[in-house]
């Protein structure tokens, strides 16, 4: 291991002790026409993980032609992560993809995310890109 990777998980295992907060990572399936279902193949497990949820912002480009722009709407949403740091992505019996559910265990009311895409970096760590889903589910 380098001394750059020691220096990452001294610093990981700071951020974590501070600002981490459980969350149970619940593997589902989901095939077209129907509503998303526990994955027996894969078992539940709980990890810890830095959530953070702001504004945001999203253009949304009208139809060009030529060098003509016929304008663009800009739309006011929320984005909701949670990122996962190399040691607890390690303890993890299986990773997480899209389209299983984050629920954050210690918030009141328990919310549940769906996980819209997983991004990886070259250091092992992981960031999952959430939707809030109804509580209906």
């Amino acid at each position: 291991m380098s001394l750059f990777n020691d220096l990452d998980a001294y610093a990981s295992a700071a951020v974590k002790g501070v600002f981490a907060e459980p969350a149970l990572l619940r593997p589902r399936v989901s095939t077209q026409y129907a509503e998303r279902s526990a994955d027996p193949g894969r078992a539940e497990s709980t990890t810890y993980g830095i959530f953070s949820a702001g504004p945001a912002q999203e253009d949304l480009r009208g139809q060009a032609r030529g060098g003509q722009m016929s304008g663009t709407t800009k739309l006011s949403t929320t984005a909701a992560e949670l990122w996962i740091a190399k040691a607890q992505v390690d303890a993890l019996t299986a990773l997480p993809i899209t389209g299983d559910a984050v629920v954050l265990t210690a918030r009141s009311r328990q919310p549940s995310y769906a996980i819209s895409r997983v991004a990886t970096s070259d250091l092992g760590d992981l960031t999952l890109i959430l939707v809030r889903e109804d509580e209906t589910s």
